[in-house]
């Protein structure tokens, strides 16, 4: 009788269920059929609210280069790229190849090793686009005539001016040394890794091997490319240290010892089993299992973790600047990017643009000691569109503003503000026109042409709210005093002292 009592009441509550569940999946799929669309009022109201009072809205997202999906480089084409040893010796010690490597030991077994570079082979386009160069430049230095040898010593000494000017080491260790950013492989082997022919391919066109990339797309010309590559090709600095064997490593007759080292996979066992089917399924399985594609793009694998692409074809003004030579990589921007160079999200309040301008054409020394900012040629176009993008919405509208606009600071103020300056000791720090100073600060000889003076003001009542890194200490200062060495500093202009 229970039982019945049962089986009545679960029928009767079975119909109004289906129902139920009925109309939440309708709702469901009509969810799922529709795009959901946002007014673009709710967006701006949003982005309002988002950021601090008094920063501009910006007209485009910006892209943060250090919150890539997939932080390695595509591997589609890495067996035209680099040398089948190195890549072998790569895979298996990823540290003892580049000290400063981030990608992990897999430890993975020497067949396993071969099986993955003959499936990397096996997914590479046909082959790499070949540069045309000169016959000689093609030879050993001891093979070449002396001649050739002056011609290629021209070249070389070239491309080493390139390599000063545009300061690779700010991103490049090399041995050891550089590298401040911290985001640039070393290079004190990169000979022995990567063939000339895709080393002038990636100077280039950086983005098209790795639209990711946070390397700046330089606009190095033909000329400047080809010099470079000589020079790093042929400089004993990016070629491996020689090994010397201790005296107490050597045998009977002072004959080295044989040391053990890592196996590799040679050009010549390479080229006898590329194209082995059995090896590529092989190496296919060790890189899924592996996970490679976690860091990694590769041909075939993007369906285990697709990659929502960025449509970057359409890029114009600054936000294609900012994307071409990545300047968050160095810079923040409200909030995003590298904390390496000067916060540029106040810059348009900060900088006076006609400095600015002339300053990203040919970027000068500013910091003895540090942040120095690379020379990437860029072009009136490009400088214009960030100069005119830093005015019209790097700024904050709550900083302090109308100091000394129309007019020059009185005599008076000018040495009552040097008086200042000397006796609060900021030339232990700061270098100010001809009479030399400290190296830790930025020399304050032009400062006059570069800050615009109410942002002078606001950053010396707290050199600490205005920038956190800032080692700079506050003083107390009175609006007085500040207005005073705000006089003082502006009093130097570019021309005045012949600096």
């Amino acid at each position: 009788m229970q039982l019945k009592l049962i089986s009545g009441f679960c029928d009767r509550l079975i119909v109004p269920a289906v129902l139920l569940c009925f109309a939440l999946f309708a709702g469901i799929g009509i969810a799922l059929a529709q795009e959901r669309s946002i007014e673009p009022m709710f967006l701006e109201i949003d982005k309002k609210y988002q950021i601090p009072e008094g920063w501009s809205i910006l007209p485009f997202e910006l892209e943060d280069p250090y919150k890539r999906v997939k932080n390695g480089p595509i591997l589609t084409n890495v067996t035209h790229k680099a040398n089948i040893e190195w890549i072998s010796r790569w895979v298996a010690n990823p540290k003892e190849v580049v000290p400063n490597a981030k990608m992990p030991d897999l430890g993975l077994e020497f067949e396993e090793i071969k099986a993955v570079i003959v499936y990397l082979g096996s997914i590479a386009d046909d082959g790499l686009s070949k540069v045309k160069w000169d016959e000689y430049l093609l030879k050993r230095e001891d093979d070449m005539t002396d001649e050739e040898y002056d011609k290629m010593d021209q070249i070389f000494q070239m491309g080493k001016g390139v390599w000063g000017r545009a300061r690779c080491t700010i991103c490049h260790p090399v041995k050891g040394l550089g590298g401040n950013v911290g985001v640039g492989p070393d290079l004190g082997s990169i000979v022995t890794k990567v063939n000339r022919d895709w080393l002038y391919d990636w100077l280039a066109n950086t983005k098209m091997h790795f639209p990711d990339t946070m390397m700046a797309q330089f606009r190095f010309s033909d000329e400047e490319i080809r010099g470079l590559v000589e020079y790093v090709m042929r400089d004993t600095q990016f070629m491996p240290e020689e090994e010397y064997e201790d005296e107490d490593e050597q045998g009977d007759g002072g004959t080295p010892k044989t040391i053990e080292e890592t196996k590799f996979l040679t050009n010549a066992e390479y080229s006898t089993i590329k194209g082995d089917s059995a090896l590529i399924s092989k190496g296919k399985e060790v890189v899924e299992r592996s996970r490679c594609f976690v860091c990694h793009d590769i041909k075939g694998l993007s369906e285990l973790m697709p990659v929502v692409e960025r449509n970057r074809v359409k890029l114009e003004g600054f936000e294609k600047v900012l994307y071409e030579i990545r300047c968050l990589t160095c810079h923040t921007i409200q909030k995003k990017g590298g904390t390496y160079a000067p916060n540029l999200t106040e810059a348009g309040t900060k900088m006076k643009m006609d400095w600015e301008n002339e300053f990203l054409k040919a970027p000068d020394i500013i910091r003895p000691l540090s942040q120095q900012m690379q020379k990437f040629n860029l072009t009136r176009e490009d400088a214009t569109f960030a100069t005119e993008f830093m005015e019209k919405y790097l700024t904050n509208k709550k900083l302090p503003s109308g100091i000394f606009d129309n007019e020059k600071p009185s005599q008076e103020i000018v040495e009552a503000g040097k008086n200042l300056f000397y006796d609060k000791g900021c030339n232990a720090c700061h270098a100010e026109g001809t009479k030399g100073g400290g190296v830790v600060g930025p020399n304050l000889g032009t400062v006059g042409d570069r800050l615009q003076p109410a942002y002078m003001f606001h950053h010396l009542k707290n050199p600490i709210l205005a920038n956190p890194r800032a080692i700079e200490p506050n003083y107390g200062l009175s609006d007085q005093e500040i207005k005073s060495l705000v006089g003082f500093l502006i009093d130097h202009v570019k021309g005045k002292e012949g600096n």
